[in-house]
């Protein structure tokens, strides 16, 4: 409660804030309201809302008011503890200075007040707190003559600002909605995500709580599950997604020059060296970086990782200067850390740094059918594009062969597949005999009485022949016969010899 009663034009402005607040949808429209009332009702001028920055890493001046170009509120950003606006954010205390002139910690970056006698101006900034934490300071200034009762106006602007935090945190979580909407959109992010499986659901519920923090991510699964897939969206889906992604294969390169890809070296630093390079830690600037089969990197690059991870810093190789890192760390392995970190190939204390928020992306086989044939028509597509060729379809015993196969190369191995199928296609049908043997042998398992390769895709082809037969005549066993130029009699011991059961293709 305030030490001093509010007057009846403070409780009547909080009122229509509050109304105003309640069904207000913009949060630009939203707080430029709220600062012009307070430039009008109470005489608090220059009035400034000042935001924690998407990255993280700074607060800024989101909305202003009274004469504050968009060029100068630019200048106005403030690291944590930084100034009179980042000693409120990082406190949480509000503050009241009676003439700004005499305190070093206001910097004034507006520029506003060069001009003006500082001498007989006051300043309050209170902290915008959403349920116990800090989410940015409401600030403004007043001739010291005009302010009759400076504690009950500071007790007012922290009223104003409990009005303020719900509304920003729910305009917060609403773009972060629609952000997420959008991606799941046909053409969005998620698009890349194809899948409807139980599984991939919950990687995109996953995937939207992390993309907007600055968490370490640890994605775990099988080579070809799509973990350079999931490590995209969550930059795409992220407040650093104007910045750069950069991907970092740690198995494919030298153990020598890890060190020299991560973070850099100066000239002379080692043999070959004829030039400052900029390591990957660098040139992400606040981005993501995003570190494929980490759990092949060198002892020595794990320890120099730990420390960015811990303090945001490191040297260049055969460098002395301390460069802090903004990077966000994205990382991937196939293998099972927690079992290198048993047997010494992988630091305990690495692992438990990039363990912070793990994501398993599940293997192709444990997806089932309906996600494995999303993927297969989405494939289609894009190489029939790619290829310039006119395929529509693939056929049921083509099908029957892609559902039943295990997929030990996962995603990326079905994306080979369907490739080659689009290529060898000379219509707009995929057939069986169009997948690779792998595939057919799986789908039609050699009987005793079949003598090697030859005769086992002559009986594929057959089968393919009558299935499709089958399916066109919607079972019809005669007419299927005619299609094919063979006799009823052939096409039932043909049905019989394959166990074909002609009845799934009858409709209604």
């Amino acid at each position: 409660m305030p030490s001093t009663p509010f007057s009846y034009e403070h409780l009547q402005l909080l009122t229509r804030i509050a109304g105003h607040l309640a069904e207000c949808a913009d949060l630009r429209e939203g707080l430029g309201a709220v600062l012009d009332w307070l430039a009008e009702c109470c005489s608090l001028q220059r009035g400034v809302i000042a935001l924690m920055s998407e990255t993280g890493e700074e607060i800024r001046a989101a909305f202003t008011v009274g004469g504050i170009p968009q060029s100068q509120s630019h200048k106005m950003r403030y690291k944590t503890g930084e100034g009179i606006t980042g000693e409120v954010f990082a406190t949480g205390k509000p503050q009241y200075i009676t003439q700004v002139d005499r305190v070093e910690k206001f910097l004034d970056r507006s520029g506003l007040r060069q001009n003006m006698d500082q001498s007989k101006l006051s300043f309050f900034c209170v902290p915008i707190v959403y349920q116990g934490t800090t989410i940015g300071t409401l600030s403004a200034d007043a001739e010291t003559a005009s302010i009759q009762d400076p504690t009950r106006e500071l007790d007012f602007l922290c009223e104003v600002a409990r009005l303020v935090a719900p509304f920003v945190h729910r305009c917060g979580l609403e773009h972060r909605l629609e952000v997420f909407l959008h991606m799941k959109s046909p053409g969005g992010a998620f698009g890349k995500l194809i899948g409807k499986s139980a599984s991939i659901r919950e990687i995109q519920s996953l995937i939207a709580r992390v993309a907007d923090t600055r968490t370490t991510v640890l994605l775990t699964g099988e080579t070809g599950s799509g973990k350079g897939v999931v490590a995209e969206l969550i930059h795409q889906l992220g407040a650093n997604r104007r910045e750069p992604f950069v991907e970092v294969n740690c198995g494919a390169i030298p153990e020598n020059l890890i060190e020299s890809e991560l973070f850099g070296h100066e000239k002379g630093a080692f043999t070959g060296a004829v030039q400052r390079r900029i390591g990957v830690l660098e040139r992400a600037r606040a981005g993501t970086v995003f570190l494929d089969e980490i759990g092949e990197l060198p002892l020595g690059a794990q320890t120099k990782l730990l420390r960015v991870l811990q303090n945001r810093v490191f040297e260049r190789v055969g460098g002395g200067t301390t460069i802090r890192s903004n990077a966000r760390i994205v990382a991937a392995t196939n293998r099972d850390l927690e079992a290198a970190t048993v047997d010494g190939t992988f630091r305990s204390d690495l692992y438990f740094r990039l363990n912070v928020f793990p994501i398993r992306i599940p293997p192709l086989r444990e997806r089932g059918k309906a996600d494995i044939m999303l993927l297969v028509d989405y494939f289609i597509q894009r190489f029939s594009e790619e290829l310039g060729k006119k395929v529509i379809r693939i056929d049921t015993p083509a099908i029957d062969m892609l559902t039943a196969y295990h997929w030990p190369g996962n995603v990326r191995e079905l994306e080979n597949v369907i490739e080659r199928a689009v290529l060898l296609a000379d219509g707009d049908v995929i057939h069986g005999h169009h997948l690779p043997p792998s595939l057919q042998m799986n789908r039609y398992a050699q009987s005793k009485e079949d003598h090697g390769d030859f005769t086992l895709r002559v009986r594929n082809f057959e089968i393919e022949l009558i299935t499709e037969a089958l399916k066109d005549t919607n079972g019809n066993q005669t007419v299927a016969a005619q299609k094919l130029g063979i006799t009823k009699r052939i096409i039932q011991y043909k049905i019989r010899q394959y166990n074909i059961d002609y009845r799934r293709f009858r409709r209604g």
